[in-house]
């Protein structure tokens, strides 16, 4: 399963420092829970990625996306399933949501985010199609699944 491949990558990036926009997250107060975690889905069911099979990715930029301020203000927890289509010069592609709960603001910031990836080259004639990747917005962050 490539979604297995392509998360294995990410986390060592997403541990870079990347400038957010909005600034850092404690300079918006403490982050107060008012909602309980969302139900996890099944990744496989929800969003499919067969075609994104058979070709190594390595993740070249990929930050992660904001905690949305206005789910950081109410103490929401989300998740969101993005799927992305990856070219063979290693541009992402068609990023769609494929899940999310709520969804809303939190799945505009994860696929903004995905937008923003950039992978190595793929071999030639290589397009890769429907990989996922999912986040969760718990407590005040975010993370890959």
């Amino acid at each position: 399963m490539r979604a297995l491949v392509l998360l294995a990558t990410l986390p060592v990036l997403a541990s870079c420092t990347v400038p957010s926009p909005i600034g850092d997250p404690r300079e918006r107060g403490p982050f107060v829970p008012q909602s309980q975690m969302p139900l996890m889905p099944n990744i496989t069911r929800a969003a499919p990625s067969e075609g994104c099979e058979g070709e190594p990715l390595s993740a070249l930029q990929a930050p992660l996306p904001d905690y949305p301020r206005r789910g950081w203000v109410r103490g929401e927890h989300a998740w969101s399933i993005v799927q992305f289509d990856v070219a063979q010069s290693g541009a992402v592609e068609n990023v769609r949501i494929a899940d999310g709960v709520p969804g809303r603001y939190f799945d505009t910031e994860a696929r903004n985010a995905v937008r923003q990836w950039q992978f190595a080259e793929l071999s030639e004639g290589a397009h890769l199609t429907g990989c996922t990747v999912m986040f969760e917005f718990v407590l005040g962050r975010v993370r890959i699944r």
